[in-house]
This record gives structure tokens, sequence and C-alpha cells, in this order.
């Protein structure tokens, strides 16, 4: 198993929009093209208030290239990404991946 570490580092005042753009939008089209989200955090405490963070599971890189590749193709992603541009204007100021895989002591695997 291939885990993905997705950091977004949102714009200043962003950080409701895409929360709220992952949890009505994003997610339910992960699920639709057979994503797999561990899990997902925001910063307690920090400097990084403005930071989202999530993992997502993969059984080999090229079944993440075809998951985001069908992702990026839906219909509703299409719709949806052009409704949030109109409503918040930019969200995303940086982004950041990170592949990582699991060590033997690892209790994810």
């Amino acid at each position: 198993m291939i885990y993905e570490l997705r950091r977004y580092e949102t714009l200043p005042g962003k950080m409701a929009a895409l929360n709220e753009v992952m949890e009505n939008l994003g997610i339910p089209i992960f699920k639709k093209v057979g994503m797999r989200l561990v899990a997902a955090w925001v910063p307690l405490v920090g400097d990084y208030s403005n930071a989202l963070q999530y993992i997502l599971a993969w059984e080999s890189m090229n079944e993440r290239e075809e998951k985001w590749k069908t992702f990026f193709a839906h219909p509703d992603w299409i719709k949806g990404r052009e409704e949030i541009g109109k409503k918040y204007g930019p969200i995303v100021d940086k982004e950041i991946h990170y592949f990582l895989e699991p060590t033997s002591y690892s209790p994810l695997k």
C-alpha cells in the first residue's frame, strides 16, 4: 500500500471554504470514483491554521494516476469547480504532496 499525504495551504480567510468544498464536493466524488480517504486533519494549534492535510491510500502509483484522472474528468467536479470559483474565487495558495510507504513496524500497512 502507498499513502499519499496531501497538504493544502489556503489563502487568508479561505479555510472554511476549503473545508466546505472537500466535504460537499471532493469527498463525495472520491467515493464515486473509488478513492480511499484514510483521514483528514486541520491544525488544532500552531502556525498553520490555514492548512488542510489528508491521506489517500493506493494499491499502486498506476491506480493513483488512473483515479485522479477519473476524478478531474468527473462531471460533478467540472461543474462544481466552476461554481466554487464563482462563489469563493481562489482558495488554495499552495499544494504539497508526499508519497509514503509504511515501515515494518507501522500499525497502518
